[in-house]
């Protein structure tokens, strides 16, 4: 069978070929790859030898590589989906609206902190940053348990108050 037979009978196959390859597949794109790797594996074993009934051969390359790709498939746990319905699956990512509220509330956090009282400030990241406890504030600092108990609560209540009048403020 020469190059030229073998490339008339791809053409002739093909759009068949193509069709019979995405019912197993389910994918009309991999149907296309695979039709043209079979077209590549009978056009290498003509060179090598005498194809009696080369579109029985050729439907059966196809067959083959249509099963080795599905087996790859299964193994790796993925399905094979056109890409029209990958697209409406939704992004876990943050919509553009919730990482601007997002951002604007820490950077009123940030000035929230930034009018707290020095030693307030650094009870409460000692507490929330550092993970520090009550006890340990209180002895890294030299103050009372109660205090460092007071300096967080007042911490909280100021940027509290902050974010949610930028929040007010916001909509």
């Amino acid at each position: 069978m020469t190059s030229t037979d073998l490339e008339r009978l791809f053409r002739d196959h093909q759009p068949l070929l193509i069709r019979w390859l995405a019912k197993l597949v389910r994918c009309e794109d991999t149907a296309a790859d695979l039709a043209q790797e079979s077209y590549a594996r009978i056009a290498g074993a003509a060179g090598e030898q005498t194809i009696a009934h080369p579109r029985a051969f050729l439907f059966r390359t196809a067959r083959n590589l249509a099963l080795d790709h599905l087996r790859k498939m299964r193994t790796r746990g993925q399905t094979v989906e056109p890409l029209d319905d990958v697209v409406e699956v939704p992004s876990p990512a943050p919509s553009a609206e919730t990482a601007l509220v997002d951002r604007q509330r820490i950077r009123l956090f940030t000035e929230a902190l930034g009018t707290l009282p020095p030693r307030c400030r650094e009870v409460f990241l000692l507490h929330r940053l550092h993970q520090c406890s009550y006890q340990q504030i209180a002895q890294r600092l030299g103050i009372s348990e109660s205090a460092v108990e007071k300096h967080i609560i007042r911490a909280l209540s100021r940027c509290r108050a902050i974010v949610n009048q930028g929040d007010a403020e916001h909509r």
